[in-house]
């Protein structure tokens, strides 16, 4: 992996084949995340922690039973 600076702010990452298309997917994925989140802030309370697990968990079940076609609820 090479890293080479472009100009005041910006940077190319250099890597090899071997990381593959999923690696570099993953690298951009969270390279897209620090720069959305450079300015969020640093500490998030409790609740709204558990409040976006609740909302991320109905989610994953609602899209599981679609999934399989159950009708649990």
């Amino acid at each position: 992996m090479a890293v080479e600076v472009i100009d005041e702010g910006y940077f190319s990452i250099k890597v090899s084949k071997k990381v593959g298309r999923l690696g570099v997917k993953r690298l951009t994925a969270y390279a897209r995340f620090l720069e959305i989140n450079k300015d969020a802030p640093k500490k998030v309370s409790k609740k709204v922690i558990k409040e976006l697990a609740d909302e991320i968990t109905a989610a994953a079940w609602a899209k599981f039973k679609k999934k399989h076609n159950l009708k649990l609820q």
